[in-house]
């Protein structure tokens, strides 16, 4: 059972450039993230089929989830 995580933006450099990665279904998005080495601090929003999710969200087979960074400037 697995799930797709596709990051956005600067997220994408924790996945060396990948468009995405598959990860094991029945754990949390915070979870995923995680075992991907991506900070969950630095995700501001978890899309998960196209509808905004928290990040203890339990990811099911087939889920593509969709993640942004929070964004900064000064």
């Amino acid at each position: 059972m697995s799930a797709t995580i596709r990051p956005f933006g600067m997220l994408r450099e924790y996945l060396r450039g990948e468009k995405e990665a598959r990860v094991e279904g029945g754990q949390t998005v915070r979870q995923a993230l995680a075992s991907l080495g991506i900070p969950p601090e630095v995700v501001a929003l978890v899309l998960v089929n196209d509808q905004p999710q928290e990040k203890d969200y339990v990811l099911q087979e087939g889920d593509v989830v969709k993640i942004l960074a929070v964004i900064g400037g000064g």
